[in-house]
């Protein structure tokens, strides 16, 4: 079975297995040993890096409690900044794509005992460039658009966590989707598979892997992923991740 048949199987199963649509991926409740302290938390800052065989990502973002407290149900921000770097190779030639993207996003946080959502929504950009410059209107520039998220984390066991996250935008028809589960080991780290798919109008990705999220050091608190890549353009391979996140 491919990686991209058992993306969609995982995906589209995914509202069954959570019974609730789109939901944080980033944090339950502040007695957890693994997600955050033991006072009130207004900021989250995060950053991260993503590497594939024909491309290289890079974000940065925070999320934000205006009213003074993430772990307390209301109004949220998000803001986000991303820029991509992928290679598509011909029979003659290579072409670079770099795209930057950056959107803030007004939102609301949810949590219902051991379940956690939040959901966004607000305006986003996508500045994209080619190497060779590609005289086409439709595939490069800057565009402006609406951007809507959502997340989920829930606990259905002391010993068990399920996390999904969704996003569509209106430019260019991008949306992706990630889902993944995860077993508490030396009550340090949560370990599983994940499984995610992304698409715009030029291509689309599909991976399965296996993720490691909450493991701490000091202030910092880490995520790492690696796993298989399934590609429209037949760029499969591998792919690794690692983030951190800081709390204040």
């Amino acid at each position: 079975m491919s990686v991209r048949a058992v993306c969609m199987a995982a995906l589209l199963a995914w509202p069954m297995i959570s019974r609730s649509a789109a939901q944080p991926v980033t944090g339950p409740p502040l007695t957890d040993n693994l997600i955050g302290g033991s006072k009130p938390e207004r900021f989250l800052f995060f950053s991260g890096v993503d590497v594939w065989r024909n491309g290289l990502a890079g974000y940065d973002g925070m999320l934000l409690a205006p009213q003074g407290d993430l772990n307390k149900d209301g109004f949220l921000v998000r803001l986000f900044m991303s820029d991509n770097i992928e290679f598509y190779d011909t029979a003659t030639r290579r072409f670079t794509t770099n795209i930057f993207r950056a959107s803030a996003l007004p939102g609301w946080r949810i949590k219902r005992g051991d379940l956690e959502v939040r959901v966004f929504a607000g305006p986003t950009i996508e500045i994209r460039g080619f190497k060779p410059a590609v005289q086409i209107d439709k595939l490069s520039g800057s565009r402006f658009g609406v951007q809507l998220a959502s997340e989920l984390w829930w606990e259905p066991t002391p010993a068990m966590m399920v996390a999904a996250a969704a996003a569509v935008t209106t430019i260019n028809s991008v949306y992706s989707a990630r889902a993944a589960a995860g077993w508490r080991l030396f009550d340090r780290f949560w370990i599983g598979p994940e499984v995610s798919m992304s698409t715009d109008r030029f291509s689309t990705q599909y991976r399965l892997g296996a993720h490691v999220t909450g493991f701490r050091t000091g202030v910092l608190e880490w995520s790492a992923g690696v796993g298989l890549v399934q590609d429209s353009f037949d760029r499969n391979g591998v792919y690794g991740r690692i983030s951190a996140l800081f709390r204040k």
